[in-house]
């Protein structure tokens, strides 16, 4: 829909931007619209036919489509991939605008602190002795930053983060609201009929580009480290325990429970919902399908797994699909042993 708070843009210049190519009138162009909500004067994607009859019809006065499709009823720019390429626009409609490069008022900065260039810190803030935070980073109001945290470049840590003594965290990371990083690990040892505390003594390091929802929980590691690997994304809602490691380019989505010790490959997608139990260790490109358990083991590379427990995905079709049938299977068998019966009687 349109902004009223961004000027507008000439067709022609968003073609620039996402370098296609312009067919039809150049227009001025004041917003963005989708499948959900069309309004005039804005741009939007089609990316299969369906989308495109759909918009074509609609009140949007221009579309990004792919290079092979025709489309005459309205301006159009083409691309390769017209997703990605509407994503690289977004930015220039968006009604959230950066805040200035400054240390607002009621911040607590201890005076061991490192901080970079063109940094934003709001207020109630507070960070401790010994962080370091990278150039053009932005801390939102009521984070508490502990002693020695490293934040690297151009990173977002939203309102109500807490990030504990010693965590790592590299360039380019979104943290989101009230997440919690580098709480004790949850370890006992279980004496006499009571819980001990194990000290958790380790730390976290969240590698370059990693994204993490709100309300996320990751645990420092007893020793050593809890790593989260480059370029994964986690949503909210997620618990992630101690001296987990998760690869690079991995997918968390809501409400994940990954419990100590285990081992997560790259590019692994772990949907909503999935519990993990400690010391499992999962291959690359692994997909674990929603509210699936995994029992512990080793997960070879891209396998697909479904179910509680968790089992291939196909098979685990099959015995859904076979459930419904129980009643009257189970009735049938009781018929026929009772004729067995009957007849050897």
């Amino acid at each position: 829909m349109i902004n009223p708070m961004v000027h507008k843009m000439k067709l022609s210049e968003i073609a620039r931007l996402i370098n296609g190519t312009l067919k039809g009138v150049d227009c001025d162009i004041s917003g963005i619209s989708n499948l959900d909500s069309q309004t005039v004067g804005t741009v939007a994607y089609a990316d299969n036919k369906k989308n495109l009859d759909i918009l074509v019809k609609s009140s949007v006065s221009a579309l990004i489509i792919p290079g092979n499709f025709e489309c005459t009823e309205k301006p159009v720019i083409l691309v390769d991939d017209p997703k990605l390429a509407f994503s690289k626009i977004i930015v220039y409609f968006s009604p959230y605008k950066p805040y200035p490069e400054t240390i607002f008022p009621h911040v607590f900065i201890e005076g061991t602190v490192t901080l970079g260039k063109g940094v934003t810190i709001l207020p109630f803030t507070s960070i401790m002795d010994e962080a370091e935070i990278g150039d053009h980073t932005v801390i939102y109001s009521q984070v508490f930053i502990g002693k020695r945290v490293k934040i690297g470049k151009n990173c977002v840590i939203k309102a109500g983060v807490k990030i504990d003594d010693e965590t790592v965290i590299g360039d380019h990371c979104i943290i989101h609201h009230n997440t919690v990083i580098g709480g004790d690990g949850f370890g006992y040892i279980q004496k006499d009929g009571k819980n001990i505390k194990l000290p958790q003594i380790g730390n976290i390091v969240i590698e370059n580009d990693v994204e993490i929802g709100a309300c996320v929980t990751i645990d420092r590691a007893a020793m050593g480290s809890t790593v989260i690997g480059e370029g994964t994304k986690i949503d909210n809602l997620v618990q992630i325990a101690h001296n987990v490691k998760i690869g690079a380019n991995s997918i968390i989505v809501a409400q994940v429970g990954i419990a100590g010790s285990t081992t997560l490959g790259r590019n692994c997608i772990i949907s909503g919902q999935v519990g993990i139990v400690d010391h499992v260790k999962i291959g690359d490109g692994v997909v674990i399908m929603a509210q699936s358990g995994i029992e512990g083991g080793t997960i070879e590379s891209k396998k697909v797994l479904l179910g509680s427990p968790a089992r291939d995905f196909m098979e685990q079709k099959r015995i859904y699909a076979s459930l419904p049938k129980l009643p009257e299977l189970v009735k049938r068998v009781t018929q026929l042993e009772k004729e067995i019966h009957d007849k050897n009687n």
